[in-house]
């Protein structure tokens, strides 16, 4: 029951945009990443807004192969899913972040897109869309473009259907975390530079670790360093730059 208790209280929109920004950290340098942001006075927010400031360079992450200048994405944490509401709520964001542009079409809806982030296999929704007429590839593992009559490219990415080795930041946000995957994120640990990649890398990991608890307790109990790398991450001297 007290394991049960602290995963509800789990906040699982933060650690996803740690890391997102984990994924991408190899492009930082041309990505800027807003949490929340506020679509109107009144509450009204996309969960991430990442921002491409330029064109001539195709972002090395394959979730970043669709983005544009302005990329809106809206993730559903571990148990719940995206319905085909959510989906259209996602269009309808798009569509009101497009229409208050300083000036008319100050926003390019061409320069728009649009990404869908859940853990498991959207099997209804995607049975809804092509109901509707849209037309689904999977380019690469766990990354769907969809297509149809809509104003932005669209995309869903299934992050339990992630390649394992270039995206555990992302699959390890979920409540029956792999082993593997967890020891690729451990990895990653000293390869780490920037303050704000540490940050992410302990909000990844304690989120990842309040869900798991059984799994990371035997991570501990087998690999020392690795026990040593979670440890870290869970207290400040991490944020101070002792992960090297």
């Amino acid at each position: 029951m007290a394991k049960q208790h602290v995963e509800e209280k789990i906040q699982w929109h933060p650690p996803f945009c740690s890391a997102t920004e984990l994924e991408f950290r190899e492009d930082a340098d041309i990505l800027e990443f807003i949490p929340e942001l506020p679509l109107s006075k009144k509450p009204l927010n996309v969960d991430l807004f990442i921002i491409k400031k330029t064109d001539n360079r195709v972002l090395q992450n394959d979730i970043g192969k669709l983005f544009r200048k302005d990329n809106i994405c809206e993730y559903k944490g571990p148990g719940d899913y995206i319905s085909i509401d959510d989906f259209y709520k996602a269009i309808a964001y798009a569509c009101l972040y497009k229409s208050l542009g300083k000036e008319v079409d100050a926003r390019p809806a061409s320069q728009i897109t649009v990404s869908l982030i859940q853990e498991t296999h959207p099997k209804l929704l995607f049975k809804t869309l092509i109901s509707y007429g849209a037309s689904i590839s999977s380019t690469y593992p766990g990354i769907y473009y969809i297509r149809g009559n809509y104003p932005f490219p669209m995309q869903m990415i299934v992050t339990k259907e992630l390649e394992k080795f270039n995206h555990s930041p992302l699959r390890v946000l979920t409540k029956n975390v792999d082993k593997e995957d967890v020891r690729q994120l451990l990895k990653i640990a000293n390869q780490l530079v920037t303050q704000r990649d540490k940050n992410n890398f302990k909000s990844v990991v304690n989120a990842s670790s309040s869900a798991n608890v059984t799994t990371y307790d035997d991570i501990k109990k087998e690999d020392e360093t690795m026990a040593g790398i979670i440890e870290m991450a869970e207290r400040k001297g991490f944020l101070e730059g002792e992960a090297h």
